[in-house]
């Protein structure tokens, strides 16, 4: 089989950047797996960069914003066949000053403005180190028993994305930042918190992760921490591998069926819209005639007293 490529976007100053010694051991991985690795470093993204890549990797990008041509370029990539691996942090992009939302949000997944948190008997001051152990059945999830990660964000989803890993409302909880007071504040919701999610576009797949720090050599929450790297390769087996030809054509389907009822609710507007215009037509219509009705019988009433 040819060789697979992986891109890495570095032009938005991404916390991702291979080149950095804390993320040498996912270099090494990416480099046993016999994958060619690119980088855009100089400038955005444009097409031809994506012609012949089967993967990208955007890792959290800080102070620095895709723009509309280039999220449109990201969501066609993915919908004739490419991967893509989103990463966020905590406060995701209201903290980070980005808009990795404007992206992963068209497939379904929203990183949420917060940092999770779970109980930590060990150590409370390192709550924010969540160990998960409760996993979708996936491939990506196979032969995981544990992960570690720090300071991440949570999963909105919708559409047909699927959480790939979770923490129970009971064993963690979501803080918000207060720009008021500059302090994380809890929220009072309490609820199932989830880490990782994954979906499949057209013939390409997408796998978005509130948290970058699995990708580095940190000891305790690292690359090499319990079963983060077996994790991260079978992350990246799954996004390099072609969808399925019957889910592509579920999703033609599904695509149609979502347009036409897009098409029957703008007509439904549309109707509305004309139906509102007619009424006010023959509103105005009462009110010029009435108009010259009282003006004509007020001048009819002048020449009689004439």
């Amino acid at each position: 089989m040819p060789q697979k490529t992986v891109l890495f976007d570095l032009v938005h100053n991404e916390m991702l950047n291979i080149d950095d010694g804390e993320f040498s051991e996912f270099l090494n991985l990416l480099k046993r797996m016999d994958l060619k690795i690119k980088k855009t470093e100089n400038e955005h993204l444009k097409k031809n960069m994506l012609s012949d890549v089967d993967l990208l990797i955007i890792g959290n990008p800080i102070d620095d914003y895709f723009s509309s041509l280039e999220v449109k370029l990201i969501i066609d990539f993915v919908r004739i066949g490419g991967g893509l691996l989103i990463l966020s942090e905590y406060g995701a992009d209201s903290l980070q000053k980005t808009n990795l939302n404007d992206i992963c949000g068209k497939f379904g997944i929203t990183f949420d403005k917060n940092i999770i948190k779970e109980i930590n008997q060990a150590n409370q001051n390192c709550s924010s180190i969540l160990h998960i152990k409760d996993f979708l059945k996936h491939q990506i999830t196979r032969h995981i028993r544990e992960i570690t990660i720090g300071g991440a964000c949570s999963l909105i989803l919708s559409k047909n994305s699927r959480p790939i890993f979770r923490i129970d409302k009971n064993r963690a909880w979501s803080e918000v930042f207060d720009n008021t007071t500059q302090q994380w504040i809890k929220e009072k919701e309490e609820k199932e918190q989830i880490i990782a999610a994954v979906t499949e576009f057209g013939k390409g797949k997408v796998l978005a992760i509130g948290d970058i720090d699995m990708f580095t050599t940190e000891s305790n929450i690292g690359i090499n921490s319990l079963d983060n790297q077996k994790f991260l390769q079978n992350a990246i087996n799954w996004l390099i591998e072609p969808v399925k030809e019957q889910k592509v054509i579920r999703f033609l389907l599904n695509q149609l069926g979502d347009l036409h009822f897009e098409i029957r609710e703008t007509n439904k507007i549309l109707n509305n819209i004309i139906e509102t215009i007619t009424i006010l037509e023959k509103r105005i219509t009462y009110l010029e005639e009435n108009s010259s009705f009282h003006k004509k019988s007020s001048q009819d009433e002048k020449n009689i007293e004439e």
